[in-house]
């Protein structure tokens, strides 16, 4: 705890480094709204009941030390990554339909197409967002957030960077 100070207003636990984790220039980082907060959860109550289901948990942020050009390259890939999906989704249903009418594949061929769509649009998001990050040389936030020790010593206690889920 001695490398993160919590925030009582916020509620989370914001970083005293100030070296960025996810670039290899080590630039320091010159507001704390640049620094990424990566939440970890802990499941305190989980209900299974045959109609009924319920889990509560406790959530802790995190602040990982960045630098403001990975905020930006980070910020970059997000919104790709919304635009790669939004492109994605119209295709699709265009493509499928398309070529089903010009090819008269039926009902299982354009089934078979846009199970198809949506596996090649899951990809070139996950390429988009890589080759983003591979090119200014910047690593994931999840991988960031797994360098962090305290984000690390949360896992080894029992806590998940995914949230739960009922």
């Amino acid at each position: 705890m001695e490398t993160h100070v919590y925030n009582e207003s916020f509620r989370r636990f914001e970083p005293k480094k100030k070296v960025c984790l996810f670039c290899k220039t080590k630039a320091l980082n010159s507001s704390m709204e640049d620094n990424c907060f990566s939440s970890v959860y802990n499941i305190q109550n989980r209900t299974n009941i045959v109609v009924y289901r319920n889990v509560k948990f406790n959530e802790v942020k995190i602040g990982i030390p960045r630098c403001s050009k990975c905020c930006s390259v980070h910020s970059m890939a997000k919104i790709s990554s919304y635009v790669t999906v939004f492109v994605g989704v119209l295709l699709v249903f265009i493509i499928p339909i398309y070529l089903a009418v010009q090819f008269d594949l039926g009902t299982i061929g354009m089934i078979f197409l846009v199970i198809l769509m949506f596996g090649l649009v899951y990809l070139a998001v996950l390429a988009v967002e890589k080759a983003i990050l591979s090119t200014y040389d910047v690593i994931s936030e999840k991988d960031g957030a797994m360098k962090e020790p305290l984000v690390r010593e949360f896992l080894r206690n029992g806590w998940s960077l995914d949230r739960p889920t009922a």
